[in-house]
């Protein structure tokens, strides 16, 4: 819960930001304005399907090995439960914990490489388009906006060429 300052606060940048946009617009500066989905970018972009299919394909066998692992496990504590070999089901848990951990790690260590080439290109991508648009400004992460500023079709055809 915010605190009656923090929404002061927040207000306050609210209206300054808004107070910002309107100035240039008010002196006739800002002229084409657009917005970008990024999130959007980034999931339906071809090179973003992509580096999805990418992943799934070089993670499946440690995915497919996991599984076996963890059914393993399972049928092992199911059948040694009783016998009193503690230190051997915890030991089985933790290898599995860790190995799901593990691949985890790297899962996400090579989306984010592949990602930080995808965002990488889509920012080229948005800055050439509003260059030869002629946007003076493009945003992204807003409250709300008209759908007449959405660019994201334009971005996401772009990137797919």
């Amino acid at each position: 819960m915010t605190s009656g300052k923090t929404r002061i606060r927040m207000w306050a940048a609210a209206f300054a930001a808004a107070a910002a946009l309107a100035a240039p617009v008010a002196a006739g500066g800002v002229q084409k304005l657009g917005f970008i989905d990024v999130e959007r970018v980034y999931r339906e972009s071809k090179q973003a399907q992509n580096i999805q299919q990418k992943l799934e394909a070089e993670f499946a066998p440690r995915q497919q090995q996991l599984e076996k692992m963890q059914q393993e496990t399972a049928e092992w504590l199911r059948k040694n439960a009783a016998s009193g070999k503690n230190a051997e089901s915890e030991r089985r848990s933790r290898d599995l914990r860790t190995a799901q951990q593990q691949l985890a790690e790297d899962y996400d260590l090579r989306r984010n490489e592949e990602f930080a080439a995808l965002q990488r290109n889509a920012d080229r991508v948005m800055i050439d388009l509003a260059k030869k648009e002629g946007y003076d400004l493009i945003l992204h992460d807003v409250i709300f906006i008209d759908a007449k500023f959405d660019i994201t079709d334009k971005v996401i055809r772009e990137m797919n060429r």
